[in-house]
């Protein structure tokens, strides 16, 4: 298992007028679904696919009605849920004049879990141990890629551009 990355030129220019290229990740096959999760946990446990179909769809549900209660939610070895809101600008002078109307915007955050190993730094759980693969070490072929349009045009922090990739271009 590695993550895959290409090339990528940012649009936007450094001080020097020059437009340079990032790391971005590229996503290999479908979106797995709830279905398909609850399959590949049934291979890893004597539960049947339904079984865990349902506990998924229940957590959901209550990770949805904790949330929205004002809930932190912790799954412990995966991460931290909480909502936060944002007013896009729509600030006020007072205290008091704050309402619910400035918000434009609501969004559930995630942190992958810290694990913390006896002597050494903090790591995120989610994220240890991961490799990585340059796409031009794939060898010929198109792959199919999913688009995360936040990471674009950022100056190279990563993402993805969509569309369909051939590691030869």
């Amino acid at each position: 298992m590695a993550l895959i990355y290409k090339a990528y030129q940012s649009s936007l220019e450094t001080k020097e007028g020059k437009k340079l290229y990032y790391p971005r990740l590229v996503k290999t096959r479908k979106i797995v679904d709830t279905q398909k999760l609850g399959e590949l946990i049934a291979e890893k446990s004597s539960l049947t696919p339904g079984d865990v179909h349902n506990v998924v769809r229940n957590l959901m549900a209550v990770m949805r009605d904790q949330l929205l209660n004002s809930c932190t939610v912790r799954l412990d070895g995966l991460g931290t849920f909480t909502m936060v809101a944002h007013a896009g600008g729509n600030g006020v002078e007072k205290p008091e004049d704050v309402s619910s109307s400035q918000i434009s915007r609501l969004v559930c955050r995630f942190t992958p879990e810290y694990k913390r190993p006896s002597g050494s730094t903090s790591t995120r759980a989610l994220l240890d141990g991961v490799e990585y693969i340059n796409i031009t070490q794939l060898g010929g072929g198109t792959i199919s890629s999913s688009t995360d349009d936040e990471d674009e045009d950022t100056g190279g922090n990563g993402g993805n551009d969509g569309g369909f990739i051939d590691p030869a271009a």
